[in-house]
């Protein structure tokens, strides 16, 4: 009666897949609808054109003004040719070359003309930074989101914490004293267990590999979080990862365990135990 149900992994697994499943779904949802309200398409599409106009800059004017000065341009920023002087030419190089010419020269007076109608480069990295502020917020918050209504809305509506998934395959959550979970509890194992260190810290840290020059720290930072997690589902008694460890709570197999309502509940049911094999030994005697 006080021993937990424990469920297989197998079903745990399955449980698990339709769950990532919907929230993948709703995710993305949540995600679209937060674009339209924000300008997303708009604001990337702004920062698309700033780097469309600086590509054909780069093409059509650059490899004459790098030919005019002696530079030997090879056509993208990182490569460069070492000349017999022992100059290194890059895009940067030749694009200040012309600024400080100001087209003076009748071979990059147009190639300057052209320069000044651009963009600024600081103009553009603000817009890509805005464009990627604006993709963050939509991940954070679409998943934030469909984590409150898969994780925590719907389990309080199915009740002993049920998800979906959970309600397919016939697992609950239960305290690991066999008592009800609370709704704090439930709150706690969604918004600082699955949401901020499972998944919102994860998506942070690929943010800043791609993005933020984090490099080499991120693949490890994302591997310890993914392996921690791991260790701790097969390692622990219970089989708790993260989430489960931080509100106390276990999956169990809804049918056959026992859950009481209450400590209170839990006390007077083994103390009325107590009593009744008490008076069995009396009377056995």
């Amino acid at each position: 009666m006080f021993e937990l149900r424990k469920i297989g992994i197998v079903k745990r697994a399955s449980a698990w897949l339709l769950d990532a499943i919907l929230l993948a779904v709703l995710t993305t949802g949540f995600m679209y609808c937060i674009s339209l309200i924000v300008g997303y398409r708009a604001a990337e599409q702004l920062a698309n054109e700033y780097f469309a106009e600086w590509e054909d800059f780069r093409k059509e004017y650059i490899p004459g003004v790098a030919e005019y000065y002696g530079f030997s341009y090879t056509g993208t920023e990182d490569d460069y040719t070492i000349l017999k002087d022992g100059r290194e030419a890059t895009l940067d190089d030749v694009t200040k070359q012309l600024i400080a010419s100001k087209g003076e020269d009748e071979a990059t007076a147009d190639a300057y003309a052209a320069y000044e109608e651009l963009p600024s480069p600081e103009l553009v990295n603000h817009q890509y930074e805005y464009v990627y502020n604006l993709l963050f917020m939509m991940v954070s918050s679409g998943l934030v989101l469909a984590y409150l209504v898969l994780e925590f809305i719907i389990p309080i509506i199915l009740k002993n914490g049920q998800t979906v998934g959970k309600k397919v395959f016939g697992i609950g959550l239960v305290r690991s004293d066999c008592v009800k979970i609370t709704t704090l509890s439930l709150f706690a194992r969604t918004l600082l267990g699955k949401f901020a260190i499972e998944t919102m810290f994860p998506v942070l840290l690929v943010f800043l590999f791609f993005f933020g020059g984090l490099g080499l720290l991120a693949i490890i930072l994302f591997a310890a979080i993914v392996l921690l997690n791991a260790v701790l589902f097969f390692a622990t008694k219970n089989r708790t990862p993260i989430h489960d460890l931080l509100a106390g709570t276990v999956a169990v197999d809804i049918k056959l365990q026992m859950i009481f309502e209450s400590e209170e509940e839990l006390a007077e049911k083994k103390a009325q135990i107590q009593k009744e094999a008490v008076e069995n030994s009396r009377e056995n005697a």
